[in-house]
């Protein structure tokens, strides 16, 4: 059974807080009673009203005051008689952000919420037409106001601080989530803004310099780069900002919001910077990074975003534009971006002055990896003691599949791409095994419907830690993924242990011969026969080895074939 709703009303009292407000002090003498709308019945007037007020500001900040009825003995028979429809409300207020509505009838004799803040201004939904509907687009806060006397629509907004979380699954959300928090609203001069909308139902109208700023926060949170644009000139300015100001300003590049690397939010960015130009104010993000990637993404950014030629130059004369610049050593910008600055400078003077042509500096290329080109020669030095110790010392931990499947593909990925200092797998210590049995084929990768094992690993090769180190497992790894056809001819990993079928491999079973450990077993096999492929045409060993390779090679699609199972296929022999 469901609970009954708790009473509409919690305590009666004589209302006396002090006002500046005349209405309000209106009901300074008057008895009123405090109605309850966080449990108001659904689909009641207090429940619609709960709704509109939970706009702007929390319930629990929300005290509406009912008149009580001629006659009303007690607390609970007031309220019992306070009327569903709204009759007896008299008084809204919002006591954070200081605003107070006064219930009374229209002309038409409809139930309004007057401001007692603001002359002859009600909270309306006749305003609501499809161009006023898109004004308040990113403004789920706000409240639609309308003049009594001259229909002159307005826009109320709370100072309630704006963040756009990131979500993983929808990379460009415009959905915000408000911090009605103190500390925030402390801190302002102004705990709401009022806006005036035009006649012509195209754009808000601010009064002050940090309305106009909350405005551009909220187009830019909500990804509106055009109107964000339109309203850089109203926040222009040539003076020092008021504390209020100054933290919208900063808080446009918070680390609260998601990074937007949108080509016209960099834009957007820019515009900004230039128009606070002569203005004492430091701003929230680095202007040389910015207006490199802005360069670097110029041929996206939409035809209204851009910046002109003047407006460019401009920032560019403030940019970090020669590594020589003492501002270089201690700012957060590459080399790169640097160079990128100058270039454009440079480009943008030229065509000022007429000339089609103009110097530019590259950067210095940086050594690429030669990995897979360079190959390591270690195998080739193992003599059998120098194996047989190095065998001895090899442990690792490997869990054998025969396929792998995408969720493995991406947990594997984001381990090898860990932050700098989080432990890191490396081939020693299992990467081997996993890597040898995708070159081999034994395991396969069917990320949509051919096997790619043989290019996932050697993709992931290089980024396993110690893959730089010249290591003897390693020169196995490097010769399989510079020759993907070979793997599917060198014999496969098999864990031919009868006892201790752990997780853990050894190179060398301890008290025994060694047929213990299958991963000792294969690496001895596998670098014989790589070192007796190597040896001159014609020699007794390398022919025995290429009729092995190539016996055990057609007994496996012999299997394939015939039963639908077996250790690879023809896909990995053009390297998946």
């Amino acid at each position: 059974a469901e609970a009954e709703p708790a009473p509409p009303a919690q305590g009666r009292e004589a209302s006396s807080q002090p006002s500046s407000s005349a209405g309000v002090a209106d009901y300074a003498d008057a008895e009123l009673i405090l109605l309850d709308l966080l449990h108001a019945p659904t689909g009641s007037y207090l429940s619609s009203l709960a709704t509109v007020m939970a706009r702007i500001e929390q319930l629990a900040h929300v005290l509406a005051w009912a008149r009580v009825p001629e006659g009303a003995a007690d607390d609970r028979e007031a309220a019992g008689a306070c009327a569903p429809d709204g009759s007896t409300l008299a008084l809204v207020q919002c006591p954070r952000l200081k605003l107070s509505f006064e219930a009374r009838r229209g002309p038409d004799g409809e139930l309004r919420l007057y401001s007692l803040d603001h002359a002859d201004i009600f909270v309306t939904n006749g305003g609501r037409f499809q161009s006023t509907v898109h004004l308040l687009e990113g403004m789920p806060h706000s409240l639609l106001l309308e003049h009594a006397y001259n229909g002159e629509l307005l826009v109320l907004l709370p100072a309630h601080l704006p963040v756009r979380p990131g979500i993983e699954t929808a990379p460009f959300s415009t959905e915000l989530v408000l911090d009605r928090s103190d500390a925030w609203l402390a801190e302002l001069e102004n705990a709401y803004y009022i806006y005036k909308i035009h006649v012509s139902l195209s754009f808000l109208a601010s009064t002050t310099l940090a309305s106009a700023l909350c405005l551009l926060l909220l187009r830019y949170l909500h990804r509106d780069y055009a109107s964000v644009v339109a309203l850089v000139d109203t926040v222009s300015s040539d003076t020092v900002l008021s504390h209020e100001e100054d933290m919208i300003l900063q808080f446009l590049h918070s680390g609260r919001h998601d990074v937007d690397h949108h080509p016209d939010a960099h834009a957007c960015r820019l515009k900004i910077s230039f128009v606070m130009l002569d203005a004492p104010v430091k701003l929230p993000w680095v202007l040389t990074a910015e207006m490199a990637h802005y360069i670097a993404k110029l041929s996206q950014v939409s035809a209204n975003c851009r910046l002109s030629a003047e407006e460019e130059l401009a920032l560019l004369n403030t940019c970090i534009v020669d590594v020589a610049d003492p501002r270089f050593r201690k700012a957060p910008v590459t080399i790169y971006q640097v160079i990128l600055c100058k270039n454009r400078r440079a480009q943008l003077r030229a065509e000022a002055a007429g000339t089609r042509a103009c110097l530019v500096e590259t950067p210095v290329r940086r050594r690429s990896s030669t990995w897979i080109r360079q190959w390591d020669s270690s195998l080739t030095t193992f003599d059998g003691p120098r194996l047989h110790k190095f065998l001895g010392e090899l442990q690792m931990k490997f869990v054998h599949t025969r396929v792998l499947a995408l969720d493995g593909v991406v947990s594997l990925v984001q381990a090898l791409n860990a932050p700098k200092g989080a432990p890191a797998p490396t081939i020693a210590q299992g990467g081997f095994l996993l890597l040898y049995c995708l070159l081999q084929g034994s395991t396969e990768v069917k990320l949509v419907a051919d096997n790619c094992g043989v290019s996932l690993a050697t993709m992931l090769l290089p980024l396993y830690g110690d893959s730089t180190e010249r290591s003897l497992l390693h020169s196995i790894l490097l010769t399989l993924a510079r020759k993907p056809l070979l793997g599917p001819f060198l014999p496969e990993f098999v864990d031919t242990r009868k006892h201790n079928r752990r997780e853990v491999f050894v190179g060398i079973a301890p008290g025994d011969d060694g047929t213990e450990a299958p991963l000792g077993t294969l690496i001895k096999n596998v670098l014989h026969e790589l070192l007796a492929l190597s040896r001159p045409s014609g020699d007794a060993t390398r022919a025995a080895v290429q009729r092995r390779m190539l016996q055990r090679r057609v007994d496996v699609l012999t299997k394939e074939r015939m039963f639908g199972f077996g250790g690879g296929g023809w896909g990995v022999w053009g390297g998946g």
